[in-house]
């Protein structure tokens, strides 16, 4: 990045980040915005960089930026998907940040039809945009995209082709405003696929669903093509981290290294040859395994040297203690993001708008979702032990919402708790809230997502669509849950968390997630064999210091997914090595 373009970005952060102070916390329904640079014309020069710097402030929530990559007639030269957490977050912006989007570059507002998504695992998809013209009124083509263009959608993701689908509404005067439809596909042959699944799923609906049917027949007298446009993902620059320490090798590393366990969303890929530009004779191995089971297992089977993990089980790490009788080393390299799918994203506390409750702390919440217990785990002279130290009897539960501090009708009615209950999920809490416990309110009522329940009635009565419903409902309930499930709910609230009782409470915001103030975060980390007493195996500290140092937290953080550490909780994380 040249001088100038540095300078730039820099002003970007700064601006960026005053602005994520005082955006809204997350509310239900999230604010979309399309940027799009017309066919033929040249971005303003630092575009890229200030989508970047909005995007590692928390202004916005999610940035993705698209290029066209066709000969012929394509509809747009690049186009910015913004997401942002909330209406009075997009007015922030709107006020502050907007302006600095200059000509040719056209902004609209757009709202969101239907969505789905699961985690880019690489960048070698393909995008594929199409506009309409709609010839009937918003509502009546909600329904269409909803009856007609939802089943080919789903289709096609339980096919494994399409990654991303996003149905935009732009808003504007009637006859000017455009429907956008953007689609991801896996890869150059999910691509090549994806004619053939649709032809096999119009046989079949065609000749099984009259509803279905009697839509294709009238498609032509809803809408109108506007343009097709191929395009590919356009990693953001990265952000300028001033205050971490560039990465200056102290041990020339020469052969292999192995690195086994989770992916993290393709970042340890781009560590891994991040790192061998640095140290050309290395050999950096990596596995496919694309989740956390097994990073640890690997390292006391001989397998690995570095172990990358989504979240770690107590049980993985006292086998680990079997096999060598001290704990694995356990390294912080990201901070999760705020609430895409994939990311290691922040709890949300949430309960229904009708109820008072506006901010609660981790203690209570401790005392909400926990139980009483004998003791708990302590990690002490490098193994893991339980102790009656972190004992609490039954008086210590909070089960009234009077005990909340809250009156009338309220005071005397039991709190009932949901959450989702995903292996990561219970993990965090055990770990965090209850010293590994595993004791839990009894009243808690677990939840999943679609793709975890079975494919029936009895299923369906406990994924997050259903259960979010009827606490959005139910105004004596408190759930956990992920931020992207519950903005489809605009009857549930998110409350604001402090970390302790008498503290100030923390709004969830991208802005807050990524700086580590709201405490509901999650981390990646990396485990790693260190003897006590005895230095850690030069090659393994080599990679970690690479991970740890500004080039390898500007890797982390192009990916989109994590958030990079920052300064102090990274020093941290670096004495570990010594």
């Amino acid at each position: 990045m040249n001088p100038r373009t540095r300078s730039l970005f820099s002003v970007f952060v700064f601006a960026a980040a005053l602005l994520s102070q005082l955006i809204a916390p997350a509310d239900a329904a999230p604010a979309h915005v399309l940027v799009i640079l017309p066919a033929g014309a040249t971005a303003p020069i630092g575009f890229a960089d200030q989508l970047a710097a909005w995007r590692q402030s928390g202004a916005v929530s999610d940035a993705t930026l698209l290029e066209q990559h066709q000969k012929k007639d394509p509809g747009f030269e690049t186009v910015a998907l913004l997401e942002f957490p909330s209406e009075a977050a997009y007015e922030g912006w709107g006020r502050a940040e907007a302006s600095k989007l200059a000509a040719p570059l056209v902004v609209k507002r757009a709202d969101v039809l239907t969505h789905g998504e699961i985690p880019r695992d690489s960048n070698k998809s393909i995008f594929l945009v199409t506009t309409y013209q709609l010839l009937v009124p918003p509502q009546r083509y909600n329904d269409f995209v909803q009856g007609y263009i939802l089943p080919n959608l789903l289709d096609q993701k339980a096919a494994h082709l399409l990654l991303r689908y996003t149905m935009y509404l732009e808003r504007g005067p009637a006859g000017e405003a455009q429907a956008v439809l953007v689609r991801e596909y896996r890869d150059s042959v999910a691509f090549g696929r994806r004619e053939a699944v649709e032809e096999e799923l119009v046989k079949k609906l065609r000749a099984t669903n009259p509803a279905w049917t009697k839509w294709d027949d009238t498609q032509e007298s809803l809408r109108k093509l506007g343009s097709r446009t191929l395009a590919s993902y356009i990693e953001l620059p990265p952000p300028q981290l001033g205050d971490l320490p560039h990465y200056a090798p102290e041990y020339k590393v020469v052969g292999g290294l192995r690195i086994v366990g989770s992916d993290l969303k393709y970042a340890v890929e781009q560590l891994a040859r991040g790192f061998e530009k640095f140290q050309p004779d290395a050999k950096v191995s990596t596995s496919d395994i694309p989740s956390t089971e097994g990073g640890i297992a690997g390292l006391y089977y001989h397998q690995s040297d570095v172990a990358p993990v989504g979240y770690s089980q107590l049980t993985d790490m006292l086998g680990f203690h079997e096999a060598f009788g001290y704990m694995p080393t356990e390294i912080s390299v990201a901070t999760g993001g705020y609430e895409k799918r994939g990311s290691l994203w922040a709890f949300a506390v949430v309960v229904s708008k009708d109820n008072p409750l506006n901010e609660i702390s981790v203690d209570d919440l401790e005392r909400v979702f926990g139980a009483e217990r004998s003791g708990g785990w302590e990690f002490v002279n490098n193994n893991c032990l339980f102790t009656s130290k972190y004992a609490r009897g039954r008086e210590t539960n909070i089960r009234k919402w009077g005990q909340l501090g809250l009156k009338g009708e309220f005071a005397n009615r039991e709190i009932e708790t949901f959450g989702y209950s995903a292996p990561g999920f219970a993990i965090y809490f055990e770990r965090n809230w209850f010293h590994w416990s595993k004791k839990w309110n009894p009243n808690f009522s677990e939840y999943v997502e679609d793709k975890e329940a079975t494919p029936d009635a009895a299923g369906a009565a406990v994924t997050s669509e259903h259960v979010l419903e009827l606490l959005s409902k139910d105004k004596y309930a408190i759930g956990l849950a992920a931020l992207m499930n519950v903005k489809n709910y605009p009857d549930l609230k998110v409350l604001k968390i402090s970390p302790h009782k008498g503290e100030p409470a923390v709004p969830m915001t991208p802005g807050n997630v990524a700086n580590r103030t709201y405490p509901l975060i999650r981390d990646a980390y990396f485990y790693v064999n260190k003897e006590p007493g005895r230095p850690l195996d030069p090659r393994a500290r080599e990679f970690m210091r690479f991970v740890l140092s500004r080039e390898g937290q500007e890797i982390i953080a192009r990916m989109g997914y994590y958030y990079p550490l920052d300064a102090d909780h990274l020093r941290e994380q670096l004495k570990k090595l010594d």
